[in-house]
């Protein structure tokens, strides 16, 4: 079960939910309680995405321990800006699966903020390297049951020598490289790569990783 919560720093130019960027009218919490009850005979775990969801940390406090209360596991899909709220959320046994979205090198800041849509992004650098060390400690020492780092791809974004570069970065912690989807995208120009080019980028990182495509899903290449 996903739930997305509204609100977000970045403003990515591929974001596939731009259209909740914005703050609107709050659903109450006790309603998504009760989606969580209704749903917990048919599903195992309750992942939270946005937006960025650590923009709600009350909320993601709440909503998590009552998914815990009802066995079911919680995993959070994050750019990685509020590493101290995930932090909390790891101490307090309240987070099982930690997804980190990662938009360009962090060697390049200039890079990151014009793919993030945002005015600087070194403050947010600093910040996304504090979430991948919480992530790859708590991965570590067994309190994540899941850890990735994610990019998702489209032509022209990244070069190929930067995406070897970043997947190479972390190479210690599982990787993903992601199909982008140009239906659902704010800008209209951008074009996806194709399955066998997204595989032909992940052989050439030489390293074990995966490659998530709409029509193959998810593929290990080594």
């Amino acid at each position: 079960m996903v739930v997305f919560l509204r609100g977000c720093n970045f403003k990515c130019c591929y974001c596939q939910n731009y259209r909740i960027w914005g703050i609107a009218l709050p659903v109450r919490s006790d309603g998504l309680l009760l989606e969580i009850q209704r749903n917990k005979g048919y599903v195992g775990a309750l992942v939270f995405s946005g937006g960025e969801p650590t923009l709600r940390p009350n909320l993601l406090r709440l909503l998590a321990k009552e998914a815990k209360r009802e066995g079911l596991l919680v995993g959070i899909e994050t750019n990685g800006s509020y590493p101290e709220v995930l932090k909390t959320l790891i101490a307090s046994d309240l987070l099982d699966g930690l997804f980190v979205d990662l938009k360009a090198p962090v060697s390049n800041p200039r890079k990151y903020a014009r793919i993030a849509g945002v005015a600087d992004a070194r403050v947010s650098l600093e910040k996304i390297e504090q979430t991948i060390e919480i992530g790859r400690a708590a991965f570590a020492a067994n309190e994540l049951i899941a850890f990735e780092l994610r990019t998702t791809l489209f032509k022209g974004l990244l070069h190929q020598d930067e995406i070897v570069e970043m997947v190479n970065q972390f190479r210690d912690i599982p990787y993903v490289l992601q199909q982008g989807r140009t239906e659902v995208c704010p800008r209209k120009n951008l074009i996806a790569l194709t399955r066998d080019e997204l595989i032909t980028l992940a052989i050439q990182c030489r390293r074990p990783l995966r490659v998530r495509t709409l029509e193959n899903g998810d593929e290990k290449v080594t």
